[in-house]
């Protein structure tokens, strides 16, 4: 266990006894992908712009009411296509929803994945989002569904970032359905003590069974208080090697701005480890990886498996 510095224990307990103080997104600055990613290398680069799909939006109500409904976006040309779409179920960060997600979610539908989300304003559990997985596959599973048929199941990823991001570990290892996703993306995961303290499960890299791409931000929100290095470090050290990890920190972006940062390099280790595509590969894979010469941005740069 982390050892705790009074100061960071009175932040802790602050954030603790109210829950919307931590507003783990500001949603004029957070909100996953913008388009404003400040980038000279070619894959980041070709991967923070839009894809060629044209993408459309469903909704569907569901009688949990966590989940309240399930929001999917996805390629427009996959109502006419005979072949299936990778699935992305994505957490929401503290006091957000899917439509505030919605820009990330349109940004990987432009490259040719259905993406989920729910109404859930507290995921860290995990367990809205394990049960929005369920639900979608249910509803797809009928042939009155128009995604019946459309939807890859063995290539489903989750991604999260602040308090989606805890609820992403969460869902990916605690849960029935958790062996399913086959590439996990975390941005500004927060610390484990952090989750322990909002009750919201204690987190377990070990028990993660896909390709991990786990990025945070360098400011003192993230370096010091939601995702510590030296937390950050014990979560890709408590991974086993089994799967491919890679672990960074961004340069000078701190938590309120680290949601759109990291979404080039998301896309990209999606489409290498769901889609085979080999050249979005090489921005993670061998020595001459490009994350490792992307200096201008990434630092703290850590591999497993890669």
């Amino acid at each position: 266990m982390i050892k705790l510095s009074k100061k960071i224990f009175l932040y802790m307990l602050f954030l603790t006894l109210s829950v919307s103080s931590v507003n783990c997104q500001n949603t004029n600055k957070g909100g996953f992908y913008k388009g404003e990613i400040n980038t000279k290398m070619p894959i980041e680069s070709k991967y923070k712009g839009k894809g060629s799909e044209q993408v459309a939006k469903a909704e569907f109500d569901c009688d949990n009411p966590t989940i309240g409904k399930i929001i999917a976006v996805y390629p427009q040309s996959m109502l006419q296509s005979d072949h299936a779409f990778p699935l992305v179920n994505i957490g929401n960060a503290s006091n957000t929803t899917a439509y505030d997600l919605m820009g990330a979610m349109e940004h990987l539908a432009s490259w040719g994945y259905v993406v989920i989300g729910n109404m859930d304003k507290q995921t860290g559990s995990g367990l809205s989002i394990s049960q929005t997985l369920d639900e979608f596959l249910g509803l797809v599973a009928r042939p009155d569904n128009q995604f019946f048929g459309k939807i890859d199941t063995t290539k489903i990823a989750i991604a999260g970032y602040s308090q989606g991001a805890y609820g992403a570990v969460m869902a990916a290892t605690a849960y029935p359905n958790s062996h399913l996703y086959k590439a996990v993306y975390l941005c500004s995961c927060p610390q484990k003590q952090l989750g322990i303290n909002f009750k919201w499960g204690t987190t377990d890299f070990a028990k993660i069974t896909a390709p991990l791409l786990m990025l945070a931000g360098t400011g003192d929100w993230d370096s010091k208080i939601i995702s510590p290095e030296e937390a950050f470090q014990a979560n890709f050290d408590e991974t086993t090697g089994t799967f491919p990890v890679l672990a960074a920190r961004h340069t000078s972006k701190d938590h309120e701005e680290m949601g759109g940062e990291g979404d080039a390099y998301m896309t990209a280790w999606f489409s290498y480890f769901l889609k085979g595509e080999s050249a979005a590969g090489r921005a993670f894979v061998g020595d001459d990886a490009e994350i490792l010469m992307n200096k201008d941005r990434w630092m703290n740069i850590k591999r497993k498996g890669l």
